[in-house]
């Protein structure tokens, strides 16, 4: 059991040499030079897949059952979900997307839970689930492509 623990002790203080730069030969030789490790909070890693519109904005998001989003905004005060320049254009209140910016769409502030005007979507029914929140956000931090 104690060799077990500090096997495990030398590989912890091993990995954090590595991430502290100070593991290994930095010579001059014909192996690459070490990469140091940055630790990052995992809410804020940026997301490696790219989120497509037709097949997780329009499919997973908006023709949700539970979301509800194509049954009322095929038209409603102007806005129209079903294609991406459609969002773009918006309706009444303006651009549904603004892309790069999540923050800034309209879009996700009224899924949230202080929409900047009436009632956070889907109305009447249950907030939309957090992952299809984040399916959104990242598709429009991506760009909001075309895609």
């Amino acid at each position: 059991m104690m060799k077990n623990t500090l096997g495990k002790a030398r590989k912890y203080i091993f990995a954090l040499a590595v991430v502290l730069g100070g593991g290994g030969c930095h010579d001059m030789g014909a192996d690459p030079p070490m990469t140091q490790t940055v630790l990052v909070p995992p809410d804020t890693v940026p997301s490696q897949t790219i989120v497509s519109f037709k097949n997780d904005v329009l499919k997973r998001v908006f023709e949700n059952p539970r979301a509800g989003c194509l049954g009322c905004h095929g038209g409603t005060n102007g806005l129209f979900l079903g294609t991406q320049p459609d969002l773009l254009l918006g309706g009444m209140h303006g651009p549904a997307v603004v892309p790069g910016n999540s923050a800034q769409s309209l879009i996700v502030q009224k899924v949230g839970p202080h929409p900047p005007f009436g009632s956070t979507m889907p109305l009447g029914g249950i907030p939309m689930a957090d992952s299809l929140v984040q399916i959104l956000k990242t598709w429009i931090d991506q760009g909001a492509l075309d895609n």
